[in-house]
């Protein structure tokens, strides 16, 4: 099962919109959306009914009222969902991300916030935070991620960036986790 997980795409889905399309025909059936906007999720609900979004509210969500983290499990691994605002992310400090997800028995912990792209183990769980869409801080690119899920496993996790033109790479800075 492959996912998209993305975040901070605040008000503009164009990229989303440009991902998905590649994307969906390579087997992408589910989007986390880690904040920022939620409402953005639901755009893509709209837009893609074939795939199954997922969302969590972000700091720039107020006054949507909902869920700030949650816990889904998907292809028998079980992902704990937050946008990262109530943690250190933005300061590259994913500890506490790390302890969140334990206690919620995750093995995967995905968020956003920081607008930089993030991919490492941290207490045994795999963390990733995709940047952003709209607005990268750590590169001029914005980017995504994608989850490879099968048999309770994450068989890939891999973090990419939308050059100029539309073409699609790896990010150059961060390595990708391969089972």
């Amino acid at each position: 099962m492959k996912v998209l997980v993305i975040s901070d795409t605040h008000g503009n889905i164009e990229n989303a919109k440009s991902v998905l399309n590649q994307v969906i025909p390579e087997g992408v059936k589910t989007v986390l959306h880690c904040g920022d906007y939620i409402s953005d999720a639901r755009l893509i609900e709209k837009f893609y009914p074939q795939v199954e979004v997922y969302g969590v509210y972000g700091n720039c969500d107020v006054g949507f009222g909902g869920a700030y983290s949650e816990v889904i499990t998907l292809e028998g691994v079980s992902i704990y969902m937050s946008h990262g605002h109530k943690y250190g992310v933005k300061w590259g400090d994913y500890d506490e991300v790390a302890i969140d997800a334990i206690a919620h028995e995750a093995t995967v912990a995905i968020c956003g916030h920081s607008h930089e792209a993030y991919l490492k183990k941290n207490q045994g769980i795999l963390i990733m935070n995709p940047g952003s869409l709209t607005l990268p801080r750590d590169s001029r690119y914005p980017s995504y991620g994608i989850l490879e899920l099968e048999d309770g496993q994450v068989k890939e996790a891999s973090l990419l960036q939308i050059l100029k033109g539309g073409d699609i790479r790896r990010h150059p800075a961060l390595d990708f986790f391969k089972e």
